[in-house]
Parts: C-alpha cells; structure tokens; sequence
C-alpha cells in the first residue's frame, strides 16, 4: 500500500476523542502479519501521524516503496519491525544502509464498521 491522495478509497467522519491520541488517517491492513496483536485482513488501523515513537509500539513504517505495520524495536542504529504473528519474519533495518521512515503510530483498530 502506499499512503498518497490518489489511494483514498472513502472518508470518515470520527468523534476525535475516539482514539487517544487523536488518528488522523486510516489505513486498510493487507495481510496476517499483526494477527497476534488483533490488526486482521482488512481492517482499518487509525493511525496517529507522527515521527516519534517507542520501542514496543506498534507502528507503520515505510521502507522505500513499501508500507508495513509492526511493533518497532530500536538498538541505536539497528532497527526491527516485528510482526505478531510467528509465520512472518522480523524485517531488520540498518539505518546507516537502509532509509526508513516512521509514519506513524497505531492508535486502534475498526473492524465491519465497529471500533475494537
């Protein structure tokens, strides 16, 4: 998936005190990646926009051309984005040889319509 305008598929209006803190856009999650974590095929994960996060959150990241979401991990230079799920392997970044950018952070999940 690629976060862009031409990739909008509808609009929601949310309460903004929905999610703490606050999500500014959703995402459709592709793939069982984050089963273990409850972010399945299909969902929408409301996503915080921001740069700045933690190690054990969960996170969308981008690795050159390709969007994922995984709970982020940080060593210094070294970077790992694992999944919830143990039929998919962690993704290990070197930063000084692989760019990544952050995002932003998964504040929650709507599932059928429903917030989880």
């Amino acid at each position: 998936p690629i976060l862009a305008e031409e990739h909008i598929e509808t609009r929601y209006r949310l309460d903004p005190a929905l999610f703490k803190p606050r999500a500014d856009y959703l995402l459709r999650v592709r793939g069982l990646s984050m089963r273990d974590a409850g972010i399945l095929d299909g969902d929408l994960l409301a996503v915080h926009r921001t740069t700045e996060v933690r190690n054990g959150q969960i996170v969308v990241a981008r690795i050159d051309d390709e969007v994922t979401v995984k709970r982020f991990r940080r060593r210094g230079r070294l970077v790992t984005l694992a999944p919830e799920n143990p039929d998919f392997a962690p993704m290990e970044i070197d930063l000084r040889h692989q760019p990544l950018v952050i995002e932003g952070l998964g504040v929650g999940v709507i599932r059928n319509g429903k917030r989880l």
